[in-house]
């Protein structure tokens, strides 16, 4: 970084669609991050990208990754576009924050992260769910033995997709581009919790279709799970359940489970002293979930991008590493991948 510390971390979007929204909302919320521009796909794009956000919006991304007042790039560009423009930033001497998932192939992702250390940048990925106190409180706890021996790691994600999701957009749907359906664009961030909580995962055996759905990806997919330390496991994903339900992760040991439902932790017991039930249920336990994601694209906060776009600014001042850093991504990409590879061989797979 250019400027003193006291500067504002200056930062350009790639990419201006739906989530570029949630980027922008989170670095005007930042102290110490402004927005200085985006990157658009072409000029007609740009122009109207730069009306709707109110900075400059250029359509070529190496006159953005030039500009001196840019130390950071929030690439928010479809899946397949991430690793090229992860690495032409890093080159560049920019940050990268890039959307989820990290890339669409474990040697793309080794190449953003390789590039990253090279240009001595920051490399975090927009996992934003472990930015959440509850769920944080959630890790400390398993990682501190308080639930006892991991014996079950589960993740549900009942999710709906019409056709016109998919029509908006040629990339959507796409091998190519989106890399994968229900599991790779909208589980993923479900399979980073349940690694987050359960481990590494050491083999798969899965089963996909497109049941509701004219695209290439799947949009019903289930899968087992065997864990590194012998827990077992279980992913099931559809974007075919109308009207949309909230997802669910729950993970259970010897000595307590938790259950969380949509952007809450619903129920949290643990064995008290004899044997008996113990609650630790947060505030927001009583509140019944509504579907949020599960049923649209835009049913999310944008409180977990302003978090992650915060812990950014402060890993660049303090040169620490950011919260979720490309190796993290990497973790649920590969297991994704590893899904995937079972569910077309009719065989189990480890992940790489």
């Amino acid at each position: 970084m250019s400027r003193g510390t006291d500067s504002p971390l200056g930062f350009a979007i790639i990419g201006t669609g739906m989530i570029a929204r949630y980027h922008a909302q989170a670095i005007a919320e930042t102290p110490g991050a402004r927005l200085v521009t985006l990157c658009a796909s072409g000029p007609e794009q740009a122009a109207a990208a730069a009306a709707r956000f109110g900075v400059p919006c250029d359509s070529d991304l190496n006159a953005v990754l030039q500009r001196p007042d840019v130390d950071a790039v929030c690439i928010c560009t479809p899946s397949g576009l991430h690793a090229q423009q992860a690495i032409a930033a890093a080159r560049a001497g920019k940050h990268v924050l890039v959307e989820k998932p990290i890339a669409l192939s474990l040697a793309d992702a080794d190449a953003m992260i390789a590039a990253a250390r090279e240009a001595g940048v920051l490399l975090a990925v927009a996992l934003q769910r472990r930015t959440d106190p509850d769920f944080i409180a959630v890790r400390q706890a398993i990682a501190a033995g308080e639930l006892g021996r991991m014996v079950l790691g589960t993740i549900s994600v009942p999710y709906v997709r019409p056709q016109s999701y998919y029509d908006s957009a040629a990339w959507r749907g796409t091998w190519a581009l989106d890399g994968g359906g229900a599991l790779m664009n909208q589980g993923v961030h479900l399979v980073d919790l349940l690694l987050w909580y359960m481990g590494e995962v050491e083999e798969v055996f899965a089963r996909f279709d497109t049941l509701a759905h004219e695209i290439e990806v799947e949009d019903c997919l289930a899968a087992t799970l065997r864990f590194a330390n012998g827990a077992l496991g279980s992913i099931v994903a559809t974007t075919a359940a109308a009207p949309g339900f909230p997802h669910r992760v729950e993970v259970y040991g010897t000595q307590g489970g938790v259950q969380i439902e949509g952007e809450a932790v619903v129920r949290w017991d643990q064995a008290g002293e004899g044997g008996a039930a113990e609650s630790r249920r947060p505030a927001t336990a009583a509140t019944p979930q509504a579907a949020g994601a599960g049923a649209s694209p835009t049913g999310i906060s944008a409180v977990g991008h302003t978090r992650l776009v915060t812990d950014l600014v402060e890993a660049v001042r303090t040169g620490r590493a950011p919260l979720v850093p490309g190796e993290e991504g990497r973790r649920s990409l590969a297991t994704v991948l590893a899904v995937y590879e079972s569910a077309r061989t009719g065989r189990p797979a480890r992940p790489g």
